[in-house]
């Protein structure tokens, strides 16, 4: 009986095999003990097993038909990864392939997106999520009114830091002022590695005001940061602030800042200067 369960093709063959004899014996039984048919009797014990028939194999394959909708719905509505093996045979089989195929997949298509927008070095964004995320920022900012300002900072001579100590404490160099940009962030907050020595933070809700006050907190944690052999105050960044006007797109915003971010360099470095409004 096992075997039966387990079995998509015997369980076929077990509905085939009884809507067609039972009825059949019946019927000879019927008539070996003297009784007489009519036709009308006959069509409806036809009819009957006919019905059954089709029945129990509509049940059968009903797991089948609901399998294919979902793969066919799959881009669209991930229900098929909530689908669990409706039996033990050949249907629950390929159901439950099927589902965990799909699950690697996604797994495996969240690990590249995370890769691909994620910075290994700091674990900040990086330039091409700063992109794809900065309209969102900007649209959700749109509807109560807010202000959406954002910071860009370099680290001062660091390239000296990789000559003068090697790229083994630049790398670490990095990680620590990834760590100190997290520390700074609020929860809506979105920070990314734009590439080398430069780093951007979008401040959602904060005008140019709260946004140079932010930018002057970190600017004092990344001064205050060590790391050996490096000697305390060697590592300083140099700070642009600006504050996004009504429709001014990402680059003319990232332009500003990057003005008040060389201003501020040309003034010393280790400083926050306002973009010009």
């Amino acid at each position: 009986m096992t075997k039966i369960k387990s079995s998509f093709v015997a369980k076929t063959f077990l509905v085939c095999f009884v809507s067609v004899h039972v009825p059949l014996i019946a019927l000879v039984a019927y008539l070996s003990m003297g009784f007489q048919l009519s036709t009308l009797s006959v069509f409806l014990l036809i009819l009957v097993g006919t019905s059954l028939c089709l029945f129990a194999i509509w049940r059968l394959i009903r797991p089948l038909n609901l399998l294919a909708d979902a793969m066919k719905r799959y881009p669209e509505d991930k229900g098929i990864l909530k689908m669990y093996p409706a039996s033990p045979d050949e249907i629950g089989t390929v159901t439950d392939i099927a589902r965990s195929m799909l699950l690697q997949v996604e797994t495996l298509t969240k690990q590249l997106k995370h890769q691909a927008t994620t910075d290994f070095l700091t674990g900040l964004g990086n330039r091409r999520a700063l992109m794809e995320q900065m309209p969102i920022i900007r649209a959700k900012a749109a509807r109560p009114e807010e202000a959406v300002s954002l910071i860009l900072f370099d680290l001062d001579h660091f390239k000296r830091i990789n000559d003068e100590y090697g790229h083994d404490a630049g790398d670490n160099v990095l990680m620590a002022i990834g760590e100190a940009v997290k520390d700074h962030l609020r929860p809506y907050d979105y920070a990314a590695r734009m590439g080398g020595e430069e780093f951007c933070i979008v401040l959602p809700g904060a005008d140019l005001a709260a946004a140079e006050s932010v930018a002057e907190r970190l600017r004092h944690a990344v001064e205050s940061r060590v790391v050996e052999p490096l000697p305390k105050g060697r590592i300083t960044g140099s700070f642009g602030v600006a504050q996004a006007r009504p429709t001014e797109r990402l680059q003319e915003l990232l332009l500003r800042a990057d003005a008040a971010l060389y201003s501020a360099k040309d003034q010393g470095r280790n400083v926050v200067v306002r973009a010009q409004p």
